[in-house]
């Protein structure tokens, strides 16, 4: 019995530290990573910059839900993204290579975009809604949504997609999470924003620049946006770069915007975001 006993502790000790072997190595990959991408030539403007880093990270493996933890806690992970986490890490790979080159920059402003004011408090902290995320944005100086100018159509729809779909989503199993994100889809209904219809779009392109930064408006009820990416622009005509769930990797489009918006039927239309 008590040789059993040990055996079965030696078991746990060698799976735990077979985890632990494990996060570090992903830990240490995650730093050489970004070792690498903060050498990427620094622009002449953020833009420029977030360009650069978004084309070097061309092939990268696209992997859904990378964030979902418990408890809730800060993940970096560039090895792999979903349309999310890779605009957020080029954002703040370009935050960190214009301001103190650390990994410690990079997590710091990964924290500041992701989250509300930047605190991390369980699940429902985190800024699910790209809406809610594009709102913080410009309060924090990232960026100007420049939809309007560019001949956008007000709206203001009902947002109310992850607490109708609740056992779609395991972090609303506390109540606490499940109240605050109601709270926070309540809010965001109440606001009135732009948005360009997709019809409009190739009407537009001569204004998009490169490294704008997309975010596809959605035609399912209750959802804000249903994909992000930045702008290239080639010829005069705009592509997408993005983590692609079709493609399963990051891509530079070879279909126009335009075109790509027209094809998914889901896709309602665009925002644009510019950095500053």
């Amino acid at each position: 019995m008590a040789l059993h006993s040990a055996q079965t502790e030696n078991k746990k000790m060698k799976t735990l530290l077979s985890l632990f072997l494990g996060m570090w190595v992903v830990i240490d990959l995650n730093q050489t990573i970004f070792a690498e991408k903060i050498q990427v030539e620094k622009g002449t403007t953020k833009t420029a910059t977030a360009v650069a880093v978004a084309k070097s990270f061309v092939g990268t493996p696209y992997v859904a839900h990378t964030l979902e933890r418990s408890p809730e806690n800060l993940v970096c992970n560039l090895r792999e993204f979903d349309c999310y986490t890779f605009v957020e890490s080029v954002l703040a790979i370009t935050h960190a290579r214009h301001h103190q080159k650390s990994y410690m920059q990079f997590q710091n402003q990964l924290v500041q975009m992701r989250y509300r004011n930047g605190v991390i408090d369980g699940y429902g902290s985190r800024l699910h809604y790209f809406l809610e995320w594009k709102f913080q944005g410009e309060a924090k100086g990232l960026f100007d949504d420049v939809t309007e100018e560019l001949g956008g159509t007000k709206i203001q729809p009902s947002i109310n997609f992850m607490t109708s779909h609740r056992a779609a989503y395991a972090g609303l199993v506390e109540e606490k999470d499940f109240q605050t994100t109601q709270e926070v889809e309540a809010k965001l209904s109440s606001k009135s924003w732009h948005y360009l219809p997709k019809k409009e779009v190739e009407g537009i392109e001569p204004k998009l620049q490169d490294g704008d930064i997309i975010g596809i408006t959605s035609g399912i009820e209750g959802l804000d946006f249903n994909h992000e990416g930045f702008v290239v622009k080639r010829n005069g005509r705009a592509y997408l770069l993005h983590a692609s769930l079709e493609a399963k990797k990051v891509i530079l489009a070879t279909e126009t915007l335009s075109d790509y918006l027209q094809r998914v039927k889901k896709h309602s239309g665009i925002v644009v975001l510019r950095i500053k």
